[in-house]
């Protein structure tokens, strides 16, 4: 009664040996599987991080936005020396011997070189009324402001010009500081004055 009674018979230890043993396998099994599975999973994260691409994919696009901005062949010092040249010959243009040729080195076709040269432009008034004009002083202060275009770009410029108009009835002498904005257009391989006003 004794054997019956206290501890396990074999058969009940070999039934517990073979239940426990196959499951105590599995599980280390599966221990070791799991503790060989998170090296790689954990070697992939880390390497993501560590390359830097997304930092270098905004930067690719900073290249194509750099060539856009400037159209124009001329910039503003080429645009202001163009002026200075015209305000140079405006002497020789509105005084004999009336130089049109001279004119046509820096005057575009278009409506400053229409009122140069038409039947009753200014330099036919001027020939007509036996008159001319003289300048103490004519020179640009400053650029204003330059509007760059590939076609018709503009400046304009802060003018001083003191001026004598001669003629038969006496002399008339002028003095001002003006704004003035000129439009420039290519003509012959050349940047030229096609237009100017007042502003």
């Amino acid at each position: 009664m004794k054997d019956s009674s206290g501890g396990f018979s074999n058969q009940q230890a070999l039934l517990v040996l073979l239940i426990c043993f196959p499951v105590g396998l599995i599980g280390l099994g599966l221990v070791v599987i799991l503790l060989q599975r998170p090296a790689p999973q954990i070697a992939q994260p880390q390497q993501q991080p560590s390359q830097p691409l997304e930092p270098q994919t905004p930067a690719q696009p900073l290249p194509s936005l750099s060539p856009a901005p400037f159209p124009s062949g001329l910039n503003e010092l080429q645009a202001r020396a163009i002026v200075e040249e015209w305000l140079s010959l405006k002497p020789q243009i509105f005084a004999s011997p009336f130089n049109t040729e001279l004119a046509g080195q820096v005057v575009a076709t278009g409506p400053l070189w229409t009122d140069l040269t038409k039947t009753d432009g200014s330099i036919e008034w001027l020939k007509k009324n036996n008159s001319y004009y003289s300048y103490a002083t004519i020179k640009v202060n400053d650029v204003i402001r330059f509007l760059p275009s590939p076609s018709m770009p503009s400046i304009v410029v802060s003018v001083s010009e003191d001026s004598v108009l001669h003629s038969p009835r006496g002399n008339k002498a002028s003095s001002s500081i003006s704004n003035w904005l000129y439009t420039l257009k290519e003509e012959g391989g050349r940047w030229k004055i096609w237009d100017y006003r007042k502003q």
